[in-house]
């Protein structure tokens, strides 16, 4: 594959066009049309079925396979994007002395980027639909990074009694690995390292099917930024620092460490550009199952998701320089 090189004017051209579709949705949900009921549906539509036929479409689609040397290291440099996060989750959170009942949330806020509800919608933009084989193969430690580390920070901290203790956290960690976007990544992986990338009928009905994934997942996006009210989502100073740390510094400091791979530039761009995503949504329900104050993490949510339309133009071309 060609390499990433792409002006910041075509990047935010990209970002212009993704942003609308979320405009939409966030207009149609005022008209009535979409509602936080028909969102949690879609959302388990693009998440559960969608999503997984547009990972598998990526590799009956793609053009060329790329070589097991750089699907295993696209592997290892997203795992190092989350050895860079997660120290930097810490270490802002203490420096902006966030309140113990909300750290968990500002952590993972931090940590954890929107990778595949969004992410692949932006990253087909930006570097074409050739890149979603390597976004589908980053988003397997992705997951586990999410779904294990990411749900074990709101553990820490939490008395072992009311839940069952340390054993039963763990094993529900495990049990939320078990994800269709999850499962099919891996399944693309297996079938990528053996060679095998014609899929037949099934490839060609994964991909009909993978077509609905961007713009269900773009107005979705939107409809469920119109529920907040924008005035109370504003009002936070820590929001703005921990979204820019989250939109702009863990990709960047993340580039120095994923450099020293011998990816090329495409690679490096797919890894880092998926890891400069807004919040991951998964932070709102993990927020309401351990009962933490989930307004913080709506509040970074909504400023990271604005912020994005600029930040990731930013941070590809950068990538690039």
């Amino acid at each position: 594959m060609e390499g990433c090189c792409v002006d910041f004017g075509f990047v935010a051209m990209q970002m212009l066009v993704v942003s609308l579709p979320i405009v939409l949705g966030w207009a149609i949900n005022k008209l009535g049309f979409l509602n936080p009921e028909l969102d949690s549906g879609l959302s388990q539509l693009v998440m559960n079925i969608a999503l997984p036929c547009t990972i598998l479409a990526a590799l009956h689609d793609a053009e060329a396979l790329p070589s097991i040397e750089t699907m295993l290291l696209i592997v290892a440099a997203t795992f190092l994007v989350y050895v860079v996060a997660v120290p930097m989750a810490f270490a802002i959170t203490a420096l902006l002395r966030v309140p113990v009942e909300t750290r968990a949330a500002y952590r993972f806020a931090v940590a954890f980027g929107n990778c595949g509800f969004i992410g692949l919608p932006v990253i087909s933009a930006i570097f074409g639909s050739d890149a979603l084989l390597y976004a589908a193969i980053s988003l397997i430690p992705a997951n586990v990074a999410l779904f294990g580390v990411g749900a074990l920070l709101f553990s820490v901290g939490e008395g072992d009694a009311a839940d069952g203790g340390i054993g039963k956290k763990l094993r529900r960690t495990f049990a939320s690995l078990k994800t269709p976007t999850l499962i099919m990544s891996v399944i693309v992986l297996v079938l990528a390292l053996l060679g095998i990338e014609n899929l037949g009928i099934v490839g060609d009905a994964a991909s009909i099917v993978g077509q609905m994934t961007t713009p269900l997942a773009l107005l979705v996006t939107g409809s469920s930024m119109a529920t907040y009210q924008v005035r109370s989502m504003l009002t936070n100073y820590r929001a703005y620092i921990v979204a820019a740390a989250r939109l702009v510094l863990v990709p960047l400091a993340s580039l120095v460490v994923v450099r020293l791979l011998p990816l090329d530039l495409l690679a490096i761009g797919v890894v880092i550009v998926d890891s400069s995503m807004p919040v991951a949504t998964v932070g709102t329900l993990l927020c309401l199952q351990h009962h933490i104050d989930v307004k913080p993490m709506l509040q970074i949510t909504f400023i990271s998701i604005a912020g994005s339309i600029l930040s990731i133009p930013l941070v590809t071309v950068l990538v690039g320089a």
